[in-house]
């Protein structure tokens, strides 16, 4: 299959993937994830098999099943990915879990230290795929509204909105408009949630002030809209207008009961709000943010008869419950500002030792994988290979210092491919480059100095430019820990016989 068809046919499994995430909400098609499964396991689509994932993980969540599974699977295949975007959107996932999970048990696990995670994540999620961007920013914003971190939340939605704004030329027409749709529905429960805890601590005004900023944006609903959606929207715009104090939005039954209690408790009138309050219910049809719910059970707590202890009690309650929310919420912005200036010290760490242009270690690295080795008491034998293009000058003077350049890149990538964690693969400078092999018997040195060779050797270099082709020369030489000083300069010794032999070759002691 062309690279054109190829992308176009990921592109579209991306979106599908999104489809069936929508669809598990309700409406899970098992047979067709499977199926989408299948395409996304043949043709190495990892991104597509950890939206999969997450299509089972709300499968699960509508039958009530746990679906660890899932999630664990998300934040593994996150890692493996190296997508800072779904690694923070399976980040994030798992703490809305685990922030869920407050409510009906205690968890080992910080909801808020995953949320941080996920934030610093999508610092470096730049030049992701704006959909897997967008799908990371509402799933924070999602946790962040759950902990009560509403200033955070609802700077993510914004950034949700921004994100999406970016793309352009018709790519995703999908799936953008269904996220653009989640964010307005989850901006007006957040601004509900928002207004409710205001109103709860007699901050009516600033409740009105917050419940406006949803309405001002309009009736977001149009008929790509799920039923459903649409009239839980209207319903929780009405209780907006009411807490508002402005005209109320078209509502009947319950929900225009509550809304008549509230409008009630703004102007005052604590019995009529009261009843009012009890005779709506727990059950108004549709689900209320968790502040509203705590609002109507405070209202409806001041039927004449109560206890005035009872409803100081309460009241004072929904002051400390406030008090705590800003603290967190403070200590949440220090968490993150925390997390993202340890990133920057580990950034410039690794810039300090990491040769920019091959991903391998620079010289300093070297020096410092040395200085390492030198500490240890351990008698494991090593074995070093230098390493060094051949003809590498030709390569510059005939195709360019960029193309150069280019080679230097993917032969790091090369290296990188034939070594251990616990080996080092550096560059020395320029066309120079040293690969240190820890724990090695004789004979292995040499046959992954083969590998390397044929690696070189077989590389699609054509790619780079028409008619280019690259070999290596590589020494190397074997013995203990000890013997390590005098293997670098054996291993360069035997470099020059590889070169000298006729280049494009392995010279082993």
């Amino acid at each position: 299959m062309p690279d054109r068809e190829l992308r176009r046919g990921h592109e579209a499994a991306i979106e599908h993937a999104y489809l069936l995430i929508e669809a598990a909400q309700g409406h899970h098609d098992a047979a067709a994830v499977e199926r989408a499964e299948h395409e996304a396991r043949a043709c190495g689509w990892d991104d597509v098999r950890l939206l999969l994932h997450l299509a089972r993980s709300l499968a699960c969540l509508e039958d009530g099943v746990d679906d660890t599974e899932h999630v664990d699977a998300m934040v593994s295949a996150g890692m493996l990915l190296g997508d800072p975007a779904l690694l923070a959107l399976a980040v994030a996932l798992k703490a809305l879990r685990c922030a869920g999970r407050r409510r009906i048990a205690t968890t080992g696990e910080s909801a808020a230290a995953l949320l941080v995670e996920s934030v610093v994540l999508l610092d470096e999620a730049a030049d992701t795929l704006v959909v897997h961007r967008a799908a990371a920013l509402i799933q924070v914003a999602c946790v962040a509204h759950e902990l009560g971190f509403w200033e955070l939340a609802q700077e993510y939605y914004q950034l949700t909105d921004r994100c999406m704004a970016e793309e352009a030329g018709g790519r995703w027409a999908e799936t953008l408009p269904r996220q653009a749709r989640v964010v307005a529905y989850n901006t007006v429960d957040l601004t509900l949630d928002w207004a409710s805890c205001l109103a709860a601590i007699g901050h009516w005004e600033a409740a009105a002030a917050r419940a406006r900023t949803a309405l001002a944006l309009g009736d977001p609903t149009d008929p790509g809209w799920p039923p459903s959606w649409v009239a839980e929207i209207h319903a929780m715009r009405h209780l907006l207008a009411a807490l508002a104090g402005d005209p109320p939005v078209a509502a009947e039954g319950r929900i225009a009961v509550l809304g008549t209690a509230f409008t009630a408790a703004r102007e005052g009138d604590a019995a009529a709000a009261a009843r009012l309050a009890v005779r709506a219910g727990d059950d108004v049809g549709i689900t209320l943010p968790t502040g509203t719910t705590l609002l109507r059970l405070g209202i409806a707590a001041k039927r004449p008869g109560t206890n005035p202890e009872a409803i100081r009690y309460g009241d004072e309650l929904a002051v400390l419950r406030w008090n705590d929310r800003l603290d967190r919420m403070s200590g949440m912005r220090d968490a993150i500002a925390v997390e993202r200036r340890r990133r920057e010290h580990e950034q410039l760490r690794r810039d300090l030792v990491v040769d920019e242009l091959t991903g391998l270690a620079n010289r300093r690295g070297y020096q410092a994988f040395l200085s390492g080795l030198g500490e240890r008491t351990d008698e494991q034998a090593y074995a070093v290979m230098m390493i060094d293009v051949d003809h590498f000058k030709a390569v510059n003077d005939t195709f360019g210092h960029d193309v150069g350049d280019l080679v230097l890149a993917r032969l790091g990538q090369i290296l990188a491919l034939h070594v251990r964690p616990i080996d080092l693969a550096a560059r020395l400078g320029g066309d120079e480059f040293v690969v240190i092999l820890a724990d090695v018997h004789t004979g292995i040195p040499a046959a992954r100095a083969q590998q390397v060779l044929d690696a070189v050797r077989s590389h699609p270099w054509d790619d780079l430019a028409a008619g280019l082709k690259v070999s290596v020369s590589i020494g190397v030489h074997h013995g203990s820990r000890r013997e390590l000083p005098t293997l670098l300069t054996d291993a360069d010794r035997s470099l020059y016989h590889a070169k000298h032999d006729g280049r494009g070759r392995v010279w082993a002691n």
